[in-house]
C-alpha cells in the first residue's frame, strides 16, 4: 500500500533572502537573524497573496544555536514574521531542515488539522552575536564554525580529532566512485571542473547567489587564460584528494520560507500553486560509509519512500536538485535516484548535460558552492528554485521547458536524507 497524503497539498508561495554574510554582503549586512527570517517569510507570504494572520501553523528551523543565541526560536520570531498567535514549533534536521518542515506541514494540512502553514529556515554560519546584543555580530573563525557544525553528529561516540566531512564526503566518496567505475583521476578532475563551471554559471545568473562570478571570470581575474589551468593550479588545492577546493561548499548566512495550503483552496492565488506529490525521509548515524562509500542505505530508503508516496518513477523527473556540499556526492545521489545512469554521472557533467539548458538540468540556483550553504535555510532555497523553474519564472537560468515534476534530494549532515517530489499539475 502506498503511504500517500490523505488530501492534496500545494505550495502557494516561496521566499528566499540573498545568501552571503550578515557582516559584509550589502543586501543583508547589519540585519539581525530575526530580520533575516522575516525577509524570507514576508516574500513567501506576498508570493502566496497571504498575510501573517492567515497562517495557522509555523515550522521554524535552524541548526547552529551557537550562532544565534535563540532558544525558544519560534516564539522569538513570531512577531517579526507577523504570525503571533499561530501554533509553532522549532525543528532541526541539519541541512534538510526546511524540506523536512515541508513534509511535516504537508502532513498537518492533509490530516485536516490546519489549512495553512509556513515553513522557515534561517542560519548564520560564519558569525555570532557580539556579547548579549541581538543587533551586533562578529566573525568567527572557520575552525570554530566547523566545530559547532560537527555537533550534528553523535557526540556520545565522538572524539575531537578534527573535521571529517571534507574527507568522507569528498575524498573517500570520490576515490570509491573512481574505483567502482574505473574512472581515471584525469577524467575525474575534468568532469568535476565542468560540474563546478556549470554551478558557477548558474550562480552568475542568480542575483541572490553568494558567488556570482563565473569560473572563467575568476580564472581571468587571477591571470589565467585557460580556466582548466586555473583549476589545476595552486589556487585550487586538493582538500581531500581527489576533491579540490572549488568542489566544496561555501558557508553562508541566509533564510528561506515556504507557504503551504490545502489543495482545494488554491483558487485565486496570485501565482500557480505547486503540488506536494510526496516525500520520503530516512535517518541513520555513524559510520557514514561502508566498503562501497557510494552506496548509502538511508538514501535508498528515502528515495523508495518518496516514490511510493508520490507515485512518481525516476523517468518522470524533469528537474533535480541533489545536496551538493560535495560535488561528487551530488552525482552519486543523482545516480541513486535514477536521474543519471549509474557510472555515467561524471560523463553527463563533462558534456554539460546538467546545465540549465541541458537535457538533465540540476541545481540551477548555483548549489551549495555558488549559491552558498546556509545550513537549515538551504533546502528551502532548493524549494524556492524548483518552484520558480516550474512556474517558468527563473529568469536567465530558466530551463527552456519548465519542469512538470521536480525532485529535491537533500542530506542533513549525511545522516538524514529527505526526498521531496513536487508537481506543477499541468
Amino acid at each position: 500500500m502506498a503511504h500517500r497524503l490523505a488530501a492534496d497539498v500545494a505550495i502557494a508561495g516561496v521566499g528566499c533572502s540573498p545568501f552571503g554574510s550578515l557582516l559584509t554582503t550589502p543586501s543583508i549586512a547589519g540585519l539581525t537573524l530575526q530580520e533575516l527570517a522575516a525577509m524570507a517569510a514576508r516574500e513567501a507570504l506576498e508570493d502566496a497573496g497571504l498575510r501573517g494572520p492567515d497562517i495557522q501553523a509555523v515550522y521554524v528551523g535552524n541548526v547552529m544555536a551557537q550562532t544565534s543565541h535563540m532558544p525558544a526560536t519560534y516564539s522569538q520570531l513570531a512577531k517579526w514574521m507577523g504570525t503571533q498567535l499561530a501554533a509553532g514549533v522549532h525543528i532541526d534536521c541539519a541541512c534538510t531542515t526546511t524540506t523536512v518542515g515541508v513534509s511535516m506541514a504537508a502532513q498537518a494540512i492533509a490530516s485536516g488539522t490546519v489549512d495553512t502553514a509556513l515553513v522557515v529556515g534561517f542560519e548564520a554560519t560564519g558569525d555570532a552575536p557580539d556579547g548579549l546584543s541581538p543587533y551586533k555580530r562578529e566573525a568567527i573563525d572557520n575552525a570554530t564554525m566547523w566545530l559547532w557544525t560537527d555537533y550534528c553528529v553523535n557526540q556520545a561516540y565522538g572524539e575531537a580529532q578534527g573535521y571529517e566531512i571534507f574527507s568522507s564526503y569528498n575524498g573517500i566518496v570520490g576515490q570509491g566512485y573512481m574505483r567502482k567505475y574505473g574512472v581515471s583521476f584525469a577524467d575525474y578532475d575534468k568532469a568535476l571542473f565542468e560540474l563546478c563551471r556549470t554551478r558557477r554559471l548558474h550562480g552568475s545568473m542568480n542575483p541572490k547567489a553568494m558567488v556570482q562570478e563565473t569560473l572563467e571570470d575568476e580564472a581571468t581575474r587571477n591571470g589565467y587564460d585557460d580556466p582548466f589551468e586555473f583549476w589545476t593550479s595552486a589556487a585550487n588545492p586538493f582538500m581531500a584528494w581527489p576533491a579540490r577546493l572549488r568542489s566544496l561548499v561555501h558557508p553562508a548566512d541566509g533564510a528561506s520560507a515556504i507557504v503551504l495550503v490545502r489543495g482545494d483552496a488554491t483558487a485565486g492565488l496570485p501565482n500557480p500553486p505547486i503540488k506536494v506529490m510526496g516525500f520520503g525521509t530516512a535517518v541513520a548515524d555513524l559510520p557514514w560509509y561502508t566498503d562501497d562509500p557510494t552506496d548509502w542505505a538511508l538514501d535508498r530508503k528515502a528515495i523508495a519512500r518518496a516514490f511510493e508516496s508520490s507515485g512518481v518513477k525516476p523517468g518522470d523527473i524533469d528537474y533535480l536538485h541533489c545536496h551538493d556540499c560535495s560535488h561528487i556526492m551530488s552525482i552519486v545521489m543523482a545516480e541513486e535516484i535514477g536521474y543519471l545512469n549509474p557510472g555515467e554521472g561524471l560523463k553527463a557533467a563533462l558534456e554539460g548535460r546538467t546545465r540549465f539548458d541541458g537535457d538533465r538540468p540540476m541545481t540551477t540556483h548555483g548549489g551549495r558552492h555558488a549559491f552558498g550553504h546556509a545550513w537549515a535555510a538551504s533546502a528551502g532555497s532548493d524549494v524556492w528554485e524548483a518552484v520558480l523553474q516550474m512556474r517558468g519564472k527563473a529568469g536567465a537560468r530558466q530551463i527552456p521547458e519548465p519542469p512538470e515534476i521536480s525532485a529535491l534530494m537533500v542530506q542533513g549532515y549525511a545522516l538524514a536524507t529527505n526526498v521531496l517530489i513536487l508537481g506543477s499539475g499541468r
